[in-house]
């Protein structure tokens, strides 16, 4: 049976640290204390004037295949949602400045906070299709370039950033498992109009902790498996609020539910990748385990997978 194989982790977060007293001395009409209770947040990261999407990707790429014969890479797939042009995509500008080889395929997948798991979902399908075999993966937004100075809601929590991994085709007696879920008349609750972002944060909200625990179930079920199956689970880090109740709702030991926001914020698309190369540059996922991913948010979608190490 075909699956595959997840290596070679990098990530280049925006060069601007900021910290949440830095925000506190810029906007001293917020009331950052009770804004930090909520999101859990310490720090952000914002791009710099020089940097965006392409240039973030380009860095975290070069990590990635810093250790891997580029020759190897047949296809390039880039997730991301702010681009600086809208065309060409950035996966093929990205391949022309990694100088990969032109027998490939590149394009660009226009998805949020569960882009990771819809482009394993699409990699999956190159490698049964026998299309690809060795998949260079970025996920890379700039969210804080499209805010206004005054959006508390968003400047509190959105971080500048790309990661990226090799996906590689491999024979599994397990298979990965994908379910998905799309509510697109809450399209207006996190949305991008004339250059500016603006989150409508209760529905978000809403949306997730009444969307992620039926996915849970729903993906346990689809592979077969039972919670004490799990050995890790990897959700989008939206907030400390949203993590906190989901964890409380559907009942995840806090030895396997891992976070990360509070050291860099909500990174969109590049969240769930950037906890797995922690734990797999930790070691503390271990061959054969299985773990539970499950992105959600803007579109408004979700998508949830359990895969095996």
């Amino acid at each position: 049976m075909i699956n595959f194989k997840i290596r070679n982790f990098a990530h280049k977060l925006g060069s601007d640290k900021i910290s949440y007293n830095d925000l506190s001395k810029k906007y001293p009409s917020w009331n950052i204390n009770e804004v930090k209770s909520k999101t859990g947040i310490e720090y952000i990261y914002q791009s710099k004037k020089n940097e965006d999407v392409l240039s973030l990707s380009l860095e975290s790429s070069k990590k990635t295949l810093r250790n891997f014969d580029k020759n190897k890479i047949n296809s390039v797939i880039v997730v991301t949602q702010t681009a600086k042009n809208k065309l060409p995509s950035i996966s093929c500008i990205l391949h022309d400045q990694l100088k990969l080889k032109k027998n490939i395929i590149a394009y660009d997948i226009n998805m949020g906070c569960s882009g990771f798991i819809y482009a394993l979902s699409n990699i999956y399908s190159l490698f049964r299709a026998n299309l690809a075999s060795n998949v260079l993966l970025v996920c890379s937004d700039t969210y804080t370039k499209y805010l206004k100075k005054d959006n508390r809601a968003c400047r509190t929590i959105f971080s500048d950033s790309a990661s990226s991994c090799i996906i590689q085709k491999r024979k599994s007696n397990q298979i990965p498992s994908f379910i998905f879920y799309t509510d697109g008349s809450g399209y207006k609750n996190l949305i991008e109009n004339h250059n500016l972002i603006t989150m409508n944060g209760s529905e978000v909200f809403f949306f997730t902790t009444q969307t992620v625990p039926k996915l849970f179930k729903r993906i346990l079920k689809k592979a077969n498996l039972e919670k004490k199956n799990i050995n890790h689970f990897v959700f989008h880090q939206a907030s400390k609020l949203v993590l906190d109740k989901l964890s409380y709702n559907i009942n995840i030991p806090i030895n396997k539910f891992h976070t990360n926001y509070d050291k860099i914020g909500n990174t969109t698309s590049s969240s769930i990748p950037i906890i797995l190369e922690y734990l797999s540059k930790k070691k503390i996922i271990k061959n054969n385990q299985m773990i539970m991913m499950i992105g959600f948010g803007v579109g408004l979608s979700a998508a949830a997978s359990v895969i095996k190490w």
